[in-house]
């Protein structure tokens, strides 16, 4: 009997079957994660920009003692008048926040302020913002309501 070495037809037909399906996976899990890098690269952009707002404001909270709040048709303003005067604006045609017309933050889908007085406690001012960020505004990357206390000692 003749001993048969090496690959019969059969056998090569398998392996590249095998090879063919093993590298079409690996394409759909390959596309599957770099298409959803965008998503993941827009969540920490979204989350970075209210970090923007957040630092600078809560600076400013706790140093005045007092604010107004004022919401025009494309615009909402918050002003503390206490040391210096200290503007933010939002700006809804620019998406953004603006800190004495310095850009802090960008791609804000929306934000709303109102100041209430919380008499539970001396009588502090108690600023509450509301505030979403991200390029769409069906589906905010990033969405925040927070109430900074204003300086009362």
């Amino acid at each position: 009997m003749k001993k048969e070495n090496g690959i019969t037809l059969a056998s090569l037909v398998l392996y590249v079957i095998i090879f063919s399906f093993t590298l079409g996976l690996l394409a759909a899990l390959s596309s599957f994660v770099y298409g959803n890098m965008d998503y993941i690269n827009s969540d920490s952009v979204s989350s970075e920009e209210f970090n923007k707002f957040n630092i600078n404001f809560l600076k400013d909270v706790k140093e005045n003692n007092d604010a107004k709040v004022s919401t025009l048709n494309d615009s909402v303003t918050i002003t503390f008048e206490s040391n210096e005067k200290i503007v933010y604006t939002y700006k809804i045609s620019d998406k953004a926040i603006y800190r004495n017309k310095v850009k802090i933050a960008s791609n804000i889908l929306s934000f709303g302020a109102s100041i209430k007085t919380d008499t539970d406690h001396k009588s502090k001012k108690v600023i509450n913002i509301k505030i979403k960020t991200g390029r769409n505004a069906e589906d905010p990357n990033f969405s925040k309501e927070i109430n900074y206390v204003l300086k009362y000692w």
